[in-house]
This record gives C-alpha cells, sequence and structure tokens, in this order.
C-alpha cells in the first residue's frame, strides 16, 4: 500500500514487518557521518576504545565503507551512538543533525529500532507504538508529572530489555496511570476501578469543552478505563508474585492501552492544575 513519502522506494515499500537489516540504511548511516573536523578519525578511536570495535584502515585512513557495508549490524547500530557522543564534543547542532538522519534513515528503511534524544539506540515495536508513545511523553514533559514520567519510561525500559521483563512493564504502567490518578484526588490509596468510573470521570467531564454527545462518549471511555484497571491489578505491585511473566504480545497490549488512559488523565492533570509528587 502506498504512503505519502514522495520518494518512490519508500511509497511502496512492503511495511508490514520492521526489518532487521538494510543495505540502504547502512549507506545512509555512512552518508551520515560528517567529514569535518578530522570527526571519522576521532570516531574510529572512539569505537575501539567504548565498544572494542576495529574499523581496518590502510594509506588513506580507515575504511568506512566496507565496515558499514559488510560489518555486523549490531556494530554498525552501536557505531551510531559512539558517533553522536563524538559529535556533542563539537556542539549541539553536529549531533542534533546527525540523530535526525539517523531517525529519518531508520523510518524510511522501516527498521526495527529508533533513537532517543541521546542517541541511544532501541528496539521498536512498530510506528503506531513509537507515536504512542512519543504523544504520551509529550504530555508527562510537565514538571509536575516527572515521577509519572519516569515510572512510564521505566516502562518501556523493562519492555527493551532482552530478554523482555514483561511483569515488570506492565506494573510501571499501572504506576504511572496510578501517580496520576492520586495527584488528581489525594485522598485516594491507590488506583482501582471505582476511582475511574466516578471520580475521574466526573473530574474530567467538569472540565470538558465538549457537547453531551462526546461528554456520553468519554463516560464510556471511563468505564473501559474502570474494566483495565480492574483486570491489571493482577499484576499490579504488591500482589504476589508467583505469577508466570505475561508474553511481549500482551505488554505491548499493556503499554498501548494504558499510554491512551495516562494521556487522557494526564491531560486532565494539567487542564485543573494539580500538585507535584511530594
Amino acid at each position: 500500500m502506498a504512503n505519502d513519502h514522495p520518494l518512490f522506494i519508500y511509497r511502496y515499500m512492503d511495511r508490514a514487518t520492521p526489518r532487521g537489516d538494510s543495505p540502504r540504511f547502512r549507506i545512509r548511516v555512512r552518508a551520515a557521518l560528517p567529514e569535518q573536523h578530522d570527526i571519522p578519525s576521532k570516531v574510529w578511536v572512539a569505537l575501539r576504545e567504548q565498544a572494542g570495535i576495529d574499523v581496518p584502515t590502510g594509506q588513506w585512513g580507515a575504511y568506512w565503507e566496507h565496515f558499514f557495508k559488510e560489518a555486523a549490524m549490531e556494530e554498525v547500530l552501536t557505531s551510531i551512538t559512539v558517533t553522536y557522543r563524538v559529535l556533542t564534543a563539537f556542539g549541539g547542532r553536529f549531533a542534533e543533525e546527525y540523530r535526525l538522519a539517523i531517525a529519518r534513515a531508520l523510518a524510511d528503511e522501516h527498521m526495527g529500532f529508533r533513537i532517543d534524544a541521546k542517541g541511544v539506540i532501541h528496539y521498536a515495536v512498530d510506528e503506531v507504538f513509537e507515536g504512542m508513545r512519543g504523544a504520551t511523553l509529550a504530555v508527562l514533559n510537565a514538571p509536575v508529572l516527572a515521577v509519572a514520567r519516569g515510572a512510564y519510561e521505566a516502562a518501556f525500559g523493562y519492555l527493551d530489555r532482552h530478554p523482555a521483563d514483561t511483569k515488570a512493564a506492565v506494573r510501571s504502567m499501572f504506576e504511572a496511570l496510578e501517580v496520576v490518578a492520586r495527584q488528581l484526588n489525594p485522598d485516594a490509596r491507590n488506583l482501582h476501578a471505582n476511582l475511574c468510573r466516578v471520580s475521574l470521570r466526573d473530574q474530567y467531564l467538569a472540565a470538558s469543552a465538549g457537547d453531551a454527545v462526546e461528554k456520553r462518549v468519554l463516560a464510556g471511555l471511563f468505564e473501559g478505563m474502570a474494566h483495565w484497571v480492574q483486570s491489571m491489578h493482577e499484576y499490579r505491585h504488591g500482589q504476589v508474585d508467583n505469577i508466570a511473566p505475561p508474553t511481549e504480545e500482551f505488554a505491548v497490549y499493556v503499554l498501548s492501552s494504558g499510554s491512551a488512559y495516562l494521556r487522557l488523565i494526564g491531560v486532565l492533570a494539567l487542564r485543573v492544575g494539580v500538585q507535584p509528587v511530594a
């Protein structure tokens, strides 16, 4: 199926499954490496020192073309973070331009990885999942929601491990929601179904500018959140810990669905002006 990319090779690319490798991605990583300020030689040294990666050299310097074409993908991805670190010494502009070039290449080539704001490469589930994560982090970026953001980022960090710590991931997702819910309701001891279907619902409807139809739909969404919370109590912190870790498929669903609810009450928290977590 076509998308709106201006280049033909990307417009009609099969995006059913993220890629683990791509010749074009390797070429683009090489093209993104700046040549000025003797940067390639500094990257060469840093790769040896920080990752034990030895790029072959010859009379005219390092064989970068050969490295990016033939090296294991784990070494290519590692080189990206090392390069980003080297570039930070030359100012934020160099590092950020490089990071954005890599991010575009990862997206265009539909790679199964993402690059974060610090130049670190992570596994990615899919574009929709990453878009959802980014939209939620944008809400949680407010300082008053810093504790919830920490729990939310931890959830993805656990999922990003190999093997993934799925139990910790879903627990941290629940914790992020609970933090914001308690900021909105300081007298509540924990997040439970009735808090969703009554208190949070009424708080949101009171602050909503939507019409009667939108408010009826919103009331139903909070009822759905109540069922989500009730079900997730099986995995929350403090429960008996002898249950098996959930599957990655389940964890991805929990983080996706939980993110939608977290954005909903996160926006409410900012709208009504909650207090930071003590």
